[in-house]
């Protein structure tokens, strides 16, 4: 049993398998449609098993449809995903560093409130001791609640403009990721046609090859002994 691998979506391959064969192993439930979207598998298709993970155990790949790559292709998709987690290691880098820095200023900020809070405060007393008058007291505290409030809605604007700017730094990633994604398909495709083609003319050479060698052969050709080995080869 192999375990299912991360998957794409594919809209021409998808939904469940019609027919009741095949089944996955531990439910006997009829299998998922699903593309691979990871490593040396990407891209080829398979029938997994329906159960997800949050609901039971999944018993993974079902069966294969397609056979696995040919090693240039294998080798292409390898390369082409370890600059991918190179790239996105650095984002998760420069991410923690954000945090961080994020982190250290909402404290910064706690501390900087409350030794304002504690400066008005004393503030005040100063100006009551040396007043001494009810309504001086009440007019030095309405003003003190007021600049209070004032500073405040100053804090939580800042603040909110901090965790919107990393919203929209997250909505980036998402979208370099998904980009990511849909260019290491379209090289995988590229490749794939590529060595489709490097086969095909491989396949004409043999045939131009067999076809001048058995003319030789045909016209009594003095090397014939060489001849019928070089024919051998070709036919293994």
């Amino acid at each position: 049993m192999q375990e299912t691998p991360d998957t794409t979506v594919e809209p021409l391959f998808c939904g469940q398998l019609e027919l009741s064969e095949p089944t996955c192993m531990m439910h006997h439930m009829r299998p998922i449609k699903c593309v691979a979207f990871e490593g040396t598998l990407t891209g080829r298709r398979f029938y997994g098993c329906p159960v997800q993970q949050s609901e039971g155990v999944n018993c993974g790949v079902t069966e294969w449809v397609n056979k696995p790559w040919h090693p240039i292709l294998q080798n292409c998709l390898s390369r082409l995903w370890d600059m991918y987690h190179e790239q996105n290691c650095g984002r998760v880098v420069d991410k923690q560093k954000y945090e961080k820095h994020l982190a250290k200023l909402k404290t910064e900020n706690d501390k900087l409130c409350i030794e304002y809070t504690k400066l008005v405060q004393d503030v005040s007393k100063m100006f009551d001791w040396q007043d001494g008058r009810v309504g001086h007291m009440d007019n030095q505290k309405a003003v003190e609640e007021e600049e209070f409030e004032k500073k405040k809605k100053e804090v939580e604007e800042r603040a909110r403009l901090e965790v919107q700017m990393e919203k929209l730094k997250l909505a980036k990633e998402q979208r370099c990721i998904l980009q990511s994604q849909a260019d290491i398909i379209k090289n995988t495709r590229k490749a794939k046609k590529e060595v489709e083609q490097e086969r095909d003319f491989l396949k004409i050479e043999k045939a131009k090859l067999e076809h001048v060698v058995n003319e030789l052969l045909s016209d009594g050709h003095s090397s014939k002994e060489k001849l019928e080995k070089i024919k051998a080869i070709l036919d293994s």
